[in-house]
């Protein structure tokens, strides 16, 4: 899926509890293909096992150009056919628990006619994913998710995202974190498990601006027994344009009801996310979605006194942003490409101030280059090519 549909669109799986605590060990990209999945199986209502997904979306989701062919993509169908995933399940006389290993996937086939992917998920996942209300959910934002590079980054989204809903702190063992990545055989030092897998994955999720995430190590004697993680989810959790509440005084809700708020909802978001996007507190912003929620505020803070909705303020801002987004091929402005965007639209602004009419013609700074790129076009037509141009980061 393309960024302009990922903008009309909010993609979010919610991933039943036991798969979130599962023991397992996956690639980066066969956990993506495995949410993927998850998410296509989802969408279905027909009780059916198997979902299609198209080499195309493939390649969108897998960026590696070895592994996004149809044979690369094939291999990597095999392994997730091949290796197994542990669920632990609290026994009914709540005297112990039950492991058992259950493969990702049943199968597979491929029509090359259609170049299309069938994917037959296993009973036990299936049904895992259809009765997430009965057992509990996380919701995970697919576009997030899916940007992540790091796959230990990928568990710690779904581990943290667990709790942080319902705590501001959250706590794990470290020997619980070795038993849910299956790293129970590996980094016997503390030092290199911190090195090599929390703090890669602490970084990432803070990069994707949508975490705000500290630790704080607690030792027994001399060794680090558990991790504190400080906590700040930025992202919404609230998908849905009808809140459908799902605690203990509401389990009459039925799973039906659910899908069918899921399903008006994706209607529903095209029209709410432009709606966002026309005005939020005077503030124009072309786009919410192509910041971060830390660079959307830091955006306001920097130039709340502009009213960028028309004329060349609106063309500056649009061409900043185009600016920043190809210099780092990013699909939007993150904290670290913050700094470029505000140089960009600051030096924009302040060399049409000292030209007169607030024209950019004939005005040559740093900047002259990607000016020369944009004036010919009116506010409309940038507009439309910010969208267009972003169509093939995600």
């Amino acid at each position: 899926m393309n960024l302009i549909e990922e903008i009309e669109n909010n993609r979010v799986l919610m991933k039943n509890n036991m798969l979130v605590k599962a023991r397992y060990s996956l690639s980066l990209v066969e956990n993506r293909i495995f949410l993927f999945m998850l998410y296509n199986l989802q969408k279905k209502s027909d009780g059916i096992l198997t979902c299609s997904i198209s080499h195309s979306e493939f390649r969108d989701i897998v960026k590696f150009k070895e592994k996004n062919t149809v044979k690369g993509i094939l291999e990597i169908l095999e392994e997730l056919r091949r290796k197994p995933i542990y669920f632990r399940e609290e026994k009914i006389n709540k005297k112990g628990n039950v492991w058992g290993a259950y493969g990702f996937i049943n199968g597979y086939e491929y029509d090359d006619e259609l170049g299309t992917f069938y994917i037959e998920a296993s009973e036990k996942i299936h049904n895992m994913l259809k009765e997430y209300l009965k057992m509990g959910y996380t919701p995970i934002n697919v576009q997030i998710w899916l940007s992540l590079n790091n796959s230990y980054s990928q568990r710690f989204y779904d581990l943290l995202r667990l709790w942080s809903g319902t705590k501001e702190v959250i706590n794990y063992k470290i020997e619980e974190i070795k038993e849910l990545l299956m790293l129970d055989d590996k980094y016997s030092k503390y030092n290199d498990f911190k090195k090599r897998v929390v703090l890669p994955a602490i970084t990432e999720l803070n990069e994707t601006g949508y975490f705000d995430i500290y630790i704080k190590e607690n030792k027994i004697g001399r060794k680090v027994d558990s991790i504190d993680f400080y906590v700040k989810d930025l992202d919404k959790r609230k998908y849905f344009t009808k809140e459908v509440a799902i605690t203990k005084n509401t389990k009459k809700a039925t799973e039906l009801e659910v899908k069918s708020t899921y399903m008006q909802s994706l209607k529903c978001d095209i029209a709410t996310d432009f709606e966002d996007t026309v005005v939020e507190s005077e503030f124009y912003i072309p786009n919410k979605k192509l910041f971060t929620p830390k660079t959307l505020e830091a955006f306001k803070d920097d130039f709340k006194g502009y009213n960028f909705s028309e004329g060349s303020l609106k063309k500056f801002l649009q061409e900043s942003i185009t600016a920043t987004l190809d210099k780092d091929d990013e699909d939007k402005i993150k904290v670290r490409s913050y700094k470029y965007f505000k140089a960009t639209l600051t030096n924009k602004i302040k060399d049409a101030r000292e030209t007169p009419k607030m024209s950019t013609k004939g005005v040559k700074t740093r900047y002259h280059n990607i000016n020369q790129t944009f004036t010919k076009y009116t506010p409309e037509e940038l507009e439309r090519i910010l969208l267009a141009n972003q169509k093939d980061k995600f």
